[in-house]
């Protein structure tokens, strides 16, 4: 049932798509956390909970895939999602060909030092570093 495994933006963010036996598609969206993998159980394929055998195994794939991720980045550092933000998530906060985190409709975001960057146009707001 497992088919894809793709990285989303943000630190231990996955979508894992599993195909039914129809042909169709279902896709789950993991994030891995210290303390274990959070799912909505209900986008999990029917027969399936999240301490099931299936998803432990799907759960040590993501752990693999995660350091893998860690281990290729940039030293620079990686753009992620404030707590409870969004924006690098949805798309509205990229990091430029420089390097630098803008806004996609503003431009470039303003740091405040300590790995912050807002916009101050539209609030939008990422971690970088």
């Amino acid at each position: 049932m497992l088919h894809r495994i793709e990285a989303l933006p943000g630190d231990g963010r996955f979508a894992v798509t599993f195909r039914r036996p129809d042909g169709s598609e279902q896709t789950a969206v993991v994030q891995m956390r210290d303390a274990g993998a959070e799912v909505a159980a209900a986008s999990l394929p029917t027969g399936w909970s999240t301490d099931g055998d299936a998803f432990a195994a799907v759960v040590e794939s993501l752990r693999a895939f995660g350091r893998s991720r860690q281990l290729s980045a940039p030293s620079s550092g990686a753009l992620r999602d404030t707590d409870g933000g969004w924006d690098v998530s949805l798309g509205n906060v990229v990091l430029t060909a420089a390097g630098v985190p803008a806004c996609i409709a503003h431009g470039d975001l303003q740091g405040d030092g300590a790995g912050r960057w807002v916009c101050p146009d539209c609030g939008a707001q990422a971690l970088f570093g």
